[in-house]
């Protein structure tokens, strides 16, 4: 009969170009008339019986014989898989003795190969036949591959190949487990493209926005696992598992409990394994179908309970089960399936009763050892419909035990609790707040909002504290949804609940808790001064949460041992220190956030997962303080503590400040992914202002990293990421404005980054709205300012940068203000001052631990030091801004000091000093106005003088028509009787 069904090779391989480049060894030796012994061996599943296909194909192309055989377990025929490889040969001439001459004699001419899978299930003539040719290899052109699991295989036929390794006569092809990303190659190969999770994130951003390609971050968080990955990893590498769990419906919700939605076609694919079971004493079965209830790992004295068999004989059929490699002992005196797949074959290979009964069994087994309910939750989901009364309880309280470290395992089981929870009453209110927070957890908005609302239609019959939990969910869920007005009324509706202090002034854990959740939403919303207020009247007031170390001492305070404060204290210590830094307030923000950073430090992860917010609110607090390593490695573990499904919202908080951190500190490698996994993020959940934030910092990251060749491209990226946030007022569109309006400054549109600055965000000064970024922002402006030609105007900024850099006496903060002062001297005609305010910018950038603003402003100052130091000194400056550039892959900063060193110091693009107006029509242009009306004059198109000054089309279309309405003319063709034909480049 034939080995191999061609139907299941899915074209080439994937990921064994070693093992092929072996077979190819072998087809070699082949073809050239020497013989050889091929064994294959791997673990069930593993290709092997693939990789005997690829060998037919060879083999038939070579123009050798192919004979082809597959051991059948319980073929009590001697000699089976010879006989079937050998159809031709009679009964009585097929034996150990014979085999040899007849194989010879076969393959005499044009040459034969032997393929035989499944080696370990042969009968004893077989098994005999096989060791003889492995030990007497067949002289000439003759080819015996053998397949098999070593596990299961023969010692007799195990020693003759490992004798024939160590003599040189066997090549031993060993197949080990797929990778991941190659499992998540063949999931998309046979699911006809990648998961359908991937594919709607990817939409979310389209092809002229995609992430470009970068190193590889590391896997802090399982959002960043693609879905395939997972999957690959619950497979264990092995394709025919990979193929078993895509028929079941895979689900990572549901795994390791379940292997998928769809038992009947997991039964359907793993119809190879099942097979195997059918060859199981019955006592061995019932063994095996217990384990499988249990779940891996397990003991043989809880399999003895759950099958009601003695102790002797389960420990006999585990025997059994060894020898045929279906589990596997471990340590501790426990044991395992052979892979969790087979686990989950064997547990729907159970009849509906055994199940029932068995998860009883092992429900009430465990409760007895177990005090926490996440581990019953396996046993109680099967006793739903039978014993709803009981599993219902026990589901929930799972979910609530596991809500801070796996959302989405929460939602699974409190959504199962809520389907068997009789309707109206405190218990099912309970259920569905923890229910609404896991879907919030998990990015599923819209579900939540809904079963939240359901429970505020009957606050008013529960107690204060259910109450305030639900509004708290309620006022969550809006904030998220970017609903601030809902959400800040939800939550004023709520304090309005809260209790009088009690004796001493403490405030229960509901009281903090909605306090930091109204706050939050007074801090994404814009509205920081409030959010202050009212989170410091939390952290100056005693509360319930607050150990003995943590409050004021005095001859009535208890003298006992302090103990660690609880999480939410320390969160609410986190968002007033990010008010305070935000605010512009450094000298107490520096102070406490040494304080909160060492008590985020000192929480365990688990305690520190009970509120994840604290890394995010933390680490944007040492960012505006200039503590960037710190910002970095809180945000950091933040992630590593949001792993498996925790927090969506909180992840998207943290990739995006980790993606700003690394903007501003010039770690360019990075930012363009921590950015494309936030934008996709944020689509997920329905964030526009989180997409807009990620557009503006990936244009960002693109204006540094590919410079000018994409200029367009970035800046219609940047533009999108204004537009996506303009109509907000938070936080999140605040700083996606300030991000945006830099790449349009870079971009040479400084007109753009103006009105971005002072007109998108609906009127509103975005520089004066976010005091702790107010000088660089100011000073931004007042660059763009010279850009123009309105000095004035960059007087006026420039002052005001200088003030608030004096008030926050932050080294970067100070730096990009002096910085906007030197550009102003330049601008003035005052060369030699403006050196000594850049000297002093790159002083305190590199303090700051800016160096791309460093280069930047080294290629920025080289006009002045030329002016007034020489061109010798002038190029000092450009290598030493190259040499960062390179370093941090700048090339935007890399070509502008290319540029700078090309041409003379009056052809830069710079601003000319003021001169006096002239006494005819040209007195009524700006600078630049004059410049770029003299270029047109002389003919040149607006791209050609876009180019000239390093401008965009648009802006210098947009100074033209001001100099035509000035000018009184229509169009360029008047300009040269107006100007003369003059250029002023």
């Amino acid at each position: 009969m034939p080995l191999i069904s061609l139907s299941r090779f899915d074209g080439p391989l994937v990921e064994r170009d070693a093992e092929v480049a072996r077979l190819e060894q072998a087809v070699r030796s082949l073809r050239s008339g020497r013989g050889s012994v091929l064994e294959i061996v791997g673990d069930p599943g593993m290709g092997k019986t693939s990789l005997l296909a690829a060998l037919a194909a060879m083999v038939a192309e070579s123009g050798a014989r192919l004979a082809r055989g597959h051991a059948i377990r319980g073929d009590a025929v001697p000699g089976q898989i010879f006989r079937n490889a050998w159809e031709a040969q009679p009964d009585s001439t097929l034996n150990p003795a014979s085999a040899r001459g007849l194989a010879s004699a076969w393959a005499a001419e044009p040459g034969g190969a032997v393929l035989l899978d499944d080696v370990q299930w042969c009968d004893r003539t077989s098994v005999d036949i096989a060791v003889h040719l492995v030990r007497n290899p067949v002289p000439g052109p003759f080819l015996l591959a053998l397949a098999h699991r070593p596990r299961q295989t023969s010692p007799a036929l195990l020693e003759a190949l490992d004798d024939g390794i160590r003599a040189g006569t066997v090549l031993r092809v060993v197949v080990p487990p797929l990778t991941p990303d190659t499992m998540a190659e063949l999931a998309d190969r046979w699911t006809g493209g990648p998961a359908a999770h991937a594919a709607s994130a990817a939409s979310a951003t389209s092809a002229a926005e995609a992430p470009e390609p970068g190193p590889a971050l590391p896997d802090l968080t399982a959002q960043d696992e693609p879905h395939d990955r997972r999957l690959g990893d619950a497979a264990g590498g092995s394709p025919r598992n990979l193929r078993i769990l895509l028929a079941a419906g895979w689900d990572p919700v549901l795994w390791p409990f379940r292997a998928g939605g769809d038992p009947g076609g997991l039964l359907r694919e793993a119809a190879a394994l099942t097979a195997e079971l059918e060859f199981l004493s019955p006592e061995a079965g019932a063994v095996l179908r217990g384990a499988a209830i249990l779940g891996d790992p397990f003991r043989p004295e809880d399999v003895v309970e759950v099958c009601d068999l003695p102790a002797d004989r389960v420990l006999a059929a585990l025997g059994e089960l060894t020898h045929a490699d279906l589990v596997r002992p471990r340590d501790r005196g426990e044991f395992a399936f052979r892979d969790p797949v087979l686990g989950h074959v064997a547990h729907e290979h159970c009849s509906l009763a055994e199940q029932s009964v068995g998860h009883r069994r092992a429900l009430d087994l465990r409760a007895r050892r177990e005090t926490a309910a996440a581990p019953l939750a396996r046993h109680a989901e099967h006793l739903l419909g039978t014993d709803s009364g009981t599993a219902a309880p026990i589901l929930a309280r799972a979910a609530a035990e596991v809500v801070a470290r796996d959302p989405a395992a929460a939602a699974h089981w409190s959504g199962l609790a809520l389907d068997h929870t009789p309707h109206g009453g405190q218990a099912r209110a309970e259920v569905e707040i923890l229910c609404a927070r896991a879907m919030i957890a998990v990015g599923r908005l819209d579900e939540a909002r809904a079963l939240v609302h359901q429970v505020l239609g009957q606050v008013s019959e529960l107690p204060w504290q259910i109450a305030l939990r639900a509004y708290g969910a309620a006022a969550d869920v809006e904030r998220l949804l970017c609903r601030y007005p809902e959400a800040e009324a939800i939550a004023a509706t709520a304090l309005g609940l809260l209790p009088a202090p009690g004796e001493g002034g403490a405030l229960p854990l509901e009281a903090v808790t909605m306090i930091y959740e109204y706050a939050l939403v007074q801090t994404l919303g814009g509205d920081h001064i409030q959010a202050r207020a009212m989170i410091r009247k939390a952290v100056d007031t005693e509360t319930d949460l607050a150990g003995p170390a943590a409050r004021a001492t005095g001859p009535t305070r208890p003298t006992g041992p302090a103990r660690p404060p609880h999480p939410t204290e320390v969160a609410i210590r986190c968002l007033a220190v990010c008010q305070d830094a935000y605010l512009g307030d450094v000298d107490v923000a520096v102070k406490e956030a040494r304080s909160c950073a060492a008590a985020v430090d000192a929480l365990a992860d688990p305690h520190a997962g009970q509120a994840p917010e604290m890394f995010a609110t933390l680490g944007i607090a040492e960012f505006y303080l200039e503590h960037f390593d710190d910002a970095s490695r809180h945000l950091r573990r933040g992630l590593k503590v949001a792993s498996g499904g925790t927090q969506l919202h909180v992840v998207l908080h943290q990739l995006l400040g980790l993606a700003v951190v690394d903007l501003f500190t010039g770690r360019l490698e990075t930012i363009t992914q921590w950015a494309g996994q936030a934008g996709q993020l944020a689509a997920a959940v329905g964030s526009q202002e989180g997409i807009g934030l990620a557009k503006a910092v990936r244009a960002s990251a693109m204006i540094w990293t590919r410079g000018r060749r994409d200029e367009r491209e970035i800046l219609a990226l940047a533009e999108s990421a204004i537009a996506d946030v303009e109509s907000h007022h938070s936080w999140w569109a605040l700083s996606a404005l300030g991000v945006a309006a830099q790449v349009q400054l870079l971009g040479g549109d400084p007109e753009g980054a103006l009105r971005t600055m002072l007109e998108r965000a609906d009127g509103q000064d975005v520089a004066a709205a976010q005091p702790a970024l107010e000088p660089s922002l100011k000073a931004l402006m007042a660059l763009a300012a010279v850009r123009c030609g309105d000095l004035p105007a960059a007087r006026r900024w420039t002052e005001v940068a200088e003030t608030a850099a004096a008030r926050l006496a932050l080294p970067g903060q100070t730096a990009s203000a002096v910085r906007a002062r030197a550009a102003l001297h330049l601008a003035e005609g005052r060369p030699d001052l403006a050196v000594d305010r850049f000297e002093q910018a790159v002083d305190r950038f590199t303090r700051a631990g800016f160096p791309i603003q460093r280069a930047w402003t080294q290629t920025m100052a080289a006009p002045a030091v030329e002016a007034a130091h020489g061109p010798e000194a002038a190029l000092v400056w450009l290598d030493a801004a190259s040499t960062t550039a390179d370093a941090l892959g700048a090339s935007w900063v890399r070509e502008d000091a290319a540029r700078a060193r090309a041409e003379p110091a009056t052809g830069r693009g710079e601003v000319k000093p003021p001169r006096p107006d002239d006494d005819g029509p040209l007195g009524m242009l700006s600078d630049r106005e004059r410049e770029i009306a003299a270029l047109a004059a002389a003919g040149l198109r607006s791209r050609e003088i876009a180019q000239r000054l390093f401008l965009s089309p648009r802006t210098v279309e947009a100074h033209l028509g001001r100099v035509y309405r000035r000018l009184g003319v229509s169009s360029r063709g008047e300009l040269p009787r107006i100007i003369g034909g003059r250029s002023d480049s």
